[in-house]
């Protein structure tokens, strides 16, 4: 009918399918094939300084400049700056990275999420990495001769002056930090924040990226979070109202419904349904006449799209097996 629109509910895996092959994916692979290159340069270069930092010795000369300014460790007391500088940033970055791909690993090993969350070790991650950048510049201005303590002292007086101005940016890592401090939610959960219901896929140290089914990504800033519901921590259900025919016989419908729909095998043949599908009656009665039927049918969150066409497809097979007769689109308006 003109001017009624239908609201198709599908699942994230089914949008996945839908978008495989979209030039928007392409893009994202091509985007994916130069990270992966750059992540190959960085390995080479990183693996030829190790190398020579603990073999150089063997086929160079030991005592002589290059070796010496290479080697940060070597006390040497007029080392090459250049040489140094490059040496200080590939440690630093090439430690930074071995870490920080410790703790993703860490974020895919169950049994470590379950007591930490993935956000802490993420958290903890992100501290790498913002952590390894201050300290690298600290240490090559400290190769270059800078006296860094009056720049520390300096740095004091600017972060007095800064902060009067990046008040927000410290209000959104505090939030974050009780984010994640109370478990309010954590990478994974699904969430429903200002009427966005999504998947949480980040809690960085300044916001948080919540992704709904059709992928579009919705990021907020930490401090301005409020009122959150967390659909994770409880089985949700799915809920169904089915709209009889204006001429159809509530008792018939019923009857059928105490007859022929059978809960447990509609569970057996869902494995995403985690309790049982209930009737529970009429539940509201539309100002045309319309009856509308309630079924539930207990599920994870997460699956619950999935879970309704199931039982949608359950109770249209038992109701047209039995004549029972629905409403048309647009009756129950």
């Amino acid at each position: 009918m003109a001017g009624n629109h239908i609201q198709f509910k599908i699942s994230k895996e089914d949008m996945e399918k839908l978008t495989k092959n979209s030039n928007q994916n392409s893009d994202k692979e091509k985007l994916g094939a130069g990270t992966i290159i750059t992540r190959v340069i960085a390995g080479i270069i990183a693996v030829a300084y190790y190398v020579l930092l603990l073999f150089g010795r063997f086929f160079m000369d030991e005592k002589g400049v290059f070796l010496q300014s290479l080697n940060p460790f070597s006390g040497a007391k007029e080392p090459n700056q250049v040489i140094r500088v490059i040496s200080l940033v590939i440690l630093i970055l090439s430690a930074s990275a071995v870490v920080r791909f410790i703790f993703k690993r860490l974020t895919k090993v169950k049994s470590v999420t379950k007591k930490t969350g993935v956000a802490v070790i993420e958290l903890l991650g992100n501290t790498v990495k913002y952590v390894a950048v201050i300290v690298l510049i600290f240490v090559v201005l400290t190769a270059l001769g800078v006296n860094t303590t009056e720049l520390l002292a300096g740095l004091g007086i600017l972060s007095l002056i800064l902060g009067l101005g990046v008040t927000s940016l410290i209000e959104d890592i505090v939030a974050g930090i009780f984010i994640i401090a109370e478990q309010t939610f954590d990478v994974g959960d699904i969430i429903v924040l200002d009427g966005f219901r999504g998947t949480v896929i980040s809690i960085g140290m300044r916001s948080t990226k919540i992704q709904d089914i059709g992928s579009d990504v919705l990021t907020v800033r930490n401090s301005s979070i409020g009122s959150v519901v967390n659909l994770t921590e409880r089985m949700s259900c799915a809920a169904l109202t089915i709209p009889l025919a204006p001429q159809e016989s509530l008792e018939h419908a019923e009857e059928i419904i105490k007859k022929e729909f059978k809960p447990a095998e509609i569970k057996a043949g869902c494995d995403k349904m985690q309790a049982e599908p209930m009737y529970l009656g009429v539940c509201e009665i539309t100002k045309k006449g319309v009856q509308m039927l309630l079924f539930i049918a207990g599920c994870k969150e997460e699956d619950k799209y999935d879970v309704e066409r199931a039982l949608y497809h359950a109770i249209k097979t038992v109701f047209d097996e039995n004549n029972v007769q629905l409403g048309a689109p647009g009756l129950e308006e």
